[in-house]
């Protein structure tokens, strides 16, 4: 070992070590010591005076010439080494070890973690023998961000580099999972090309997982046999995965005591973003070009004109999570022919169902469909929730502006704070000012009220424009003018608030223009504006390109291939033109529903878009070839 790799592990306070039972079977298992615990004598020996957790449950082998892998990682700087050898004695809790290998690896896929020492000793009952039937394992194991993996070369071992090796492994919660016949499966992202891992499961196969708890101290350890599964189209379902390990487990402890510390969550590792977890593959796989099939199950009335659709999945399988105010891409059919729009979700996540609150336009040809012809029990497809207009993280007080409908993502926001109230995050002060005509096109009002009668930091204020006959000022609504600043004014102190804005397109931009004269910071202020423009029209034009006359354009998944020129619009237009039903809502750039894969070809913005897609993708809705191929993942 090299001098830094020695300082390394001598400073490390947890190390996890690939041992195998009589068997033959790996087990990845932590020691744990304050730092200064492991030592090296010799640039060829680490001394640990500690032995692993479950050495002794496990039946673990460290007889003198048995092959061992470890793995080092420091959490708070994402610092990994990694050391092959041999053990050379074991007296006690102490175990030497004869080196036959270190190198360091990249700190790809590491979450940073701030450790607080817990206790001085894991427990000397550190485990129990489980099944994947056993909740908690797979809690532990379905909410990993992080695990570690031992492998072994096939044939007897004799020491060496032919042995037994450590790794780490890191992505997404929810990234390793659990399959319906039993096994588990983790994709494998790009790397530092070192294969020790998948060159022992190709030439062996036998495995062991801990999978650590890092909040509680819990781990998930378990042995099986492992093979990689090289097909291009199931990693290519997964993504930022090359190809997929699948895991079936023949023994599984679940060990309550086994970190003598825990470790918070400091960072994620920056590219996880591009990253995959099973439950995304497993509800795009029940998608038909990226939509899904939803049952109505119950209409509600909130108003004259806002009627309120609940929808649960028609297959039964699980609802796709999404952030309080965010919208839901949906297609219908009527006699004129597809019909693609969105609509906000005017409520929180609940895991059950989505809930759209849709106003009836005279002229509007989807929610007059919606409001008149569909009924519960009725099937409408949908793609997957997105959009921005969700709430920042800080602790600020927020006001909350909305006019009409654009009181559905207030609403949905507002559900969200009280979720995270009751589960235990800090309280927000939210002034929720709400404008419309009257009581009959007032929305929600009943389900306000009780929210601010229950929570004394929800402070409501209505504007009427037009009451009616039944209205009466002091009880139905708080003012009778249009909302104004002079209003809010009145109102509010304006002093550190985060302010929310959505509602028809005038109310916002007086609104909006009026904060920012009041000195209000553009950081401060959310809006929702879907619309040719922005209300600071700061969009930004793009450098121009010199475009090819034609180009040819190639929808990969669809094998469809269509001819693009100058009049033909933006890739997305193109698309639909051509019969496609892309992702789309904003057309604008700004919400990144359109986000697919460029698979070869360059593109060229004319707008400069106001989000950046991840690598390898393309925003369809504002994007135009520049080459005269391209092909996307359509």
């Amino acid at each position: 070992m090299p001098q830094q790799h020695r300082d390394f592990f001598e400073n490390l306070p947890m190390l996890f070590l690939g041992l195998l039972d009589p068997a033959g079977r790996p087990w990845c298992v932590p020691a744990f010591g304050p730092p200064g615990f492991v030592a090296s004598p010799s640039a060829d020996a680490l001394v640990l005076q500690r032995a692993p957790v479950l050495v002794d449950e496990l039946g673990l082998m460290l007889t003198p010439g048995s092959s061992v892998g470890l793995v080092g990682v420091d959490l708070s700087n994402r610092r990994r080494n990694r050391m092959n050898g041999r053990v050379r004695h074991a007296s006690g809790d102490a175990i030497t070890l004869a080196v036959d290998q270190s190198f360091g690896n990249c700190p790809q896929y590491i979450q940073t973690r701030s450790q607080t020492v817990a206790r001085a000793e894991p427990s000397a009952a550190a485990g129990r023998s489980s099944s994947l039937a056993d909740p908690v394992v797979r809690r532990i194991i379905e909410s990993a961000d992080t695990f570690f993996i031992t492998s072994r070369a096939a044939g007897p071992l004799k020491g060496g580099s032919a042995g037994v090796d450590a790794s780490h492994r890191g992505g997404r919660p929810g990234f390793l999972g659990i399959n319906d016949d039993g096994s588990l499966s983790f994709p494998d992202f790009s790397g530092n090309r070192m294969f020790n891992t998948l060159g022992n499961i190709e030439s062996d196969g036998r495995v062991g997982l801990f999978v650590p708890d890092f909040e509680t101290g819990e781990a998930v350890v378990l042995t099986g046999r492992a093979s990689i599964d090289w097909s291009a189209e199931r990693a290519g379902a997964f993504a930022g995965a090359e190809r997929i390990v699948d895991v079936q487990p023949e023994e599984i402890w679940h060990a309550t005591a086994t970190l003598p510390v825990t470790a918070t969550l400091a960072e994620p590792w920056p590219a996880l973003e591009a990253t995959g977890t099973w439950d995304e593959v497993r509800l795009a796989a029940l998608k038909r070009d990226g939509y899904r099939r939803f049952r109505i199950v119950s209409k509600r009335r909130e108003s004259d004109a806002i009627t309120s659709f609940y929808l649960t999945p028609a297959d039964g399988g699980p609802i796709e999570p999404h952030e309080a105010g965010q919208f839901l891409p949906i297609w219908l059919h009527d006699d004129e022919g597809p019909i693609l729009r969105s609509y906000t979700i005017s409520q929180a996540p609940n895991g059950h169902d989505y809930r759209l609150s849709i106003k009836r336009e005279a002229h509007g040809r989807a929610s007059r469909l919606l409001h008149d012809r569909f009924e519960s029990g009725d099937v409408i497809e949908v793609a997957s929730p997105a959009g921005d207009f969700v709430l920042d993280d800080s602790t600020q007080p927020i006001v909350m502006l909305s006019g009409g409908v654009g009181i559905t993502p207030m609403v949905a926001m507002l559900d969200g704070l009280v979720n995270a109230e009751r589960s235990g995050a800090p309280r927000r002060k939210v002034y929720f000012i709400h404008a419309t005509r009257n009581s009959a096109s007032r929305a929600f009002r009943g389900e306000l009220e009780a929210l601010a009668r229950q929570y004394d930091w929800l402070h409501l204020f209505t504007a009427y424009s037009a009451p009616g006959a039944e209205d009466s000022l002091g009880h139905t609504h708080d003012i009778e003018v249009r909302l104004s600043m002079e209003v809010l004014a009145d109102l509010l102190p304006f002093g550190g608030y985060q302010f929310y804005l959505c509602g028809p397109e005038s109310f916002m931009r007086a609104l909006y223009s009026g904060l920012r004269d009041m000195g209000i910071d553009r950081s401060h202020m959310h809006y929702e504006f879907f619309g040719a423009g922005e209300l600071d029209d700061t969009e930004e034009k793009a450098a121009t390109a010199e475009l090819p006359t034609r180009a040819t354009v190639t929808f990969a998944h669809s094998k469809v291939q269509t001819e693009w020129t100058a009049q033909s619009g933006t890739l997305l237009e193109i698309a639909e033109a051509a019969g496609l039903k892309p992702s789309h809502s904003c057309r604008s750039g700004k919400c990144g529903t359109c986000a697919t894969r460029l698979l070869s070809g360059s593109v060229h913005y004319p707008r400069k878009p106001l989000i950046r897609p991840a690598e390898g993708h393309v925003l369809t809705c504002c994007a135009v070839p520049m080459d005269e191929h391209i092909e996307i993942g359509l």
